[in-house]
């Protein structure tokens, strides 16, 4: 079973080192999608042995505006190196250690029930990385954030806060976990009232989420509980990184040539010609595109 963690960033230097620490170790590999950072996103993601494979969305555009065909490059560019389970995160969420150190053997058991979609409990850390929320719409939710590779895949419509799995899967059958993922980026008001201050500037009337973002800011009824020590999680503190030896860098998609020929895949990302379009990729069949390179990885 090979298992790979998918991620799209954008100026994530603050919080990245810690995610690839946590993450790492788990996986057999990780691939990046980075659009556009300006911060040393970039070097981080060249520094760590177990990215495999770094996208660049370089279009100009507010945030999440290309979030639905991100995660469909990442999905593919994970099938295509031969993943079987994707496991997702960004670059401010943590695992629940005790999850990912079981991690391989929770998917078998899972997929052997038929089970190809897992969810696990998303939690808000609040004004503390040892408290978490539990009340109102800021409390503990199901997030579906491990999944089989389907035999095709599609891409989902250009809205936010949609699945990371892709539309195949949205019949499969699905299991919940009890693992938390822990959410750094609420820890601190600065940063809860930068994610208001986004949100609302994208989705001004809420179109992509009805209940609308002012909980991120609300403390009304504020509850908190302690993250518990056989529920915690690891993380890597930003001044007690410090790099590996240098390794080459990685030239955007690692696709061979004749994959790249043959969809059209644009690593250069230059921006489209007058009554151009971006290649979408529909219906793609692993199991006759990839099938020698899944041979010969046996």
């Amino acid at each position: 079973m090979k298992i790979i963690c998918i991620t799209q960033l954008r100026n994530e230097e603050r919080f990245l080192p810690g995610f690839l620490h946590h993450i790492a170790p788990h996986v057999d590999g990780i691939v990046a999608l980075d659009e556009g950072s300006t911060d040393a996103t970039p070097d981080l993601l060249r520094a760590e042995p177990k990215v495999v494979s770094v996208l660049h969305e370089r279009r100009p555009a507010p945030a999440h505006a290309h979030e639905s065909q991100n995660r469909h490059r990442l999905i593919l560019e994970a099938a295509r190196l031969g993943a079987d389970w994707v496991i997702c995160g960004d670059a401010d969420e943590r695992y629940e250690d005790r999850f990912l150190r079981r991690l391989r053997p929770v998917l078998e058991r899972r997929e052997a029930r038929g089970q190809r979609i897992l969810a696990v409990r998303i939690v808000n850390l609040w004004n503390s990385r040892s408290d978490y929320r539990i009340d109102g719409t800021c409390g503990p939710r199901w997030t579906p954030r491990l999944f089989r590779i389907p035999r095709t895949v599609t891409r989902r419509p250009d809205r936010m806060h949609q699945p990371w799995f892709p539309p195949e899967l949205d019949g499969a059958p699905r299991g919940f976990v009890p693992a938390f993922l822990y959410h750094l980026k609420m820890i601190e008001r600065r940063d809860r009232e930068a994610r208001h201050a986004k949100f609302t500037a994208v989705d001004p009337d809420g179109e992509h989420q009805a209940v609308g973002y002012e909980h991120l800011i609300d403390e009304s009824g504020l509850t908190l509980r302690r993250v518990l020590p056989f529920t915690s999680y690891v993380d890597l503190p930003r001044e007690a990184w410090t790099p590996p030896p240098e390794r080459p860098a990685l030239a955007g998609c690692l696709a061979d040539p004749a994959f790249v020929e043959r969809f059209r895949i644009d690593t250069a990302r230059r921006a489209p010609t007058d009554g151009e379009t971006w290649p979408h990729f529909y219906g793609l069949d692993f199991e006759t595109l990839f099938a020698e390179r899944r041979a010969a990885a046996r």
